[in-house]
């Protein structure tokens, strides 16, 4: 009985490999599956058939069923896992082609931290996890209920609209993120810049973060560093409306400290101003996980 025939075009081993692969899961249970593969030009055509008389326990139809729902799981794995990457290339060498090869490689790495990552529906009192694979294979499910031929680049193209129009929108933000890291990295190279060309200033300086997203700065003999000039700067700052973090920064390359100790970074929860303050400082930067500085002072750790 035939089952099913899939259409490839300019296919590559890959395919046919996982193809054999899964569809050999029904030999090893006593199934037998027929196929038969003729090429036209770049096009391969895979006719799949069963020999009824190897169903045990299953009717024709039910099996044909189990069939297809199998098969929706391995072309879903095929879209996501073969096709994907080509699909995004040329969405991206269409509406992004001013980025470079090494820019787009970028951008990709920042779409796939996109796409692993799940959607959460809350519906009553259930969560329903509802990721890209399932949505493909239930289109894919849909349509074999009614053909028994798919083309799979023309499935793809012309049946999973929503699919294409969620890795564009997934591409848009990837580009975004992108630009973002791309910004950031520039700023921490120019910082960089400023603190390696001027002389450290003061040797050390102790820095704790208060609940209210505040600092304190400490000498290394433990007092308070207020100099008129680092006052006038959050000044200046608080009437440009600049984040506290950026005031911070901004404090450390004007004292140019030689070493700059952070205490209870592990219990801070916006660790990007950490992260940035390594970045800058690199090899300067210590953590502290617990010194007389800390023990005497109160009120420090950011919730």
């Amino acid at each position: 009985m035939d089952l099913m025939m899939v259409i490839l075009n300019d296919c590559w081993q890959s395919v046919y490999d996982r193809l054999d692969k899964d569809i050999n899961y029904f030999n090893k249970e006593g199934i037998t599956i027929d196929k038969d593969i003729y090429k036209q030009g770049k096009i391969t055509y895979i006719q799949y058939a069963v020999k009824e008389s190897s169903l045990k326990n299953y009717t024709t139809d039910d099996f044909g069923s189990v069939f297809k729902y199998y098969m929706a799981n391995i072309f879903s794995e095929i879209i996501l896992k073969d096709m994907e990457e080509k699909l995004a290339n040329k969405i991206l060498a269409n509406q992004y082609y001013y980025f470079n090869l090494q820019e787009r490689k970028s951008i990709l790495k920042h779409l796939k931290t996109i796409q692993d990552q799940e959607v959460y529906k809350y519906r009553e009192d259930e969560v329903c996890i509802e990721n890209r694979k399932e949505k493909i294979i239930q289109e894919i499910i849909s349509y074999l209920r009614e053909n028994n031929i798919i083309n799979l680049k023309g499935f793809v193209r012309f049946r999973l609209r929503s699919y294409i129009e969620e890795l564009e929108n997934n591409i848009d933000k990837a580009v975004e993120d992108y630009l973002m890291e791309k910004e950031y990295n520039e700023f921490i190279r120019l910082l960089r810049y400023f603190v390696d060309i001027q002389e450290a200033k003061i040797d050390m300086v102790n820095v704790l973060i208060r609940k209210d997203g505040k600092y304190d700065l400490y000498d290394y003999q433990n007092k308070s560093i207020n100099n008129e000039y680092l006052e006038d700067l959050a000044l200046e700052m608080a009437d440009k409306d600049i984040s506290y973090d950026d005031l911070l920064i901004s404090s450390l390359i004007t004292l140019a400290p030689r070493k700059i100790v952070i205490h209870f970074s592990s219990k801070i929860k916006k660790k990007e101003i950490i992260e940035t303050i390594k970045n800058v400082f690199s090899d300067r930067v210590y953590m502290c996980s617990g010194c007389e500085l800390c023990l005497s002072s109160q009120n420090i750790i950011q919730e």
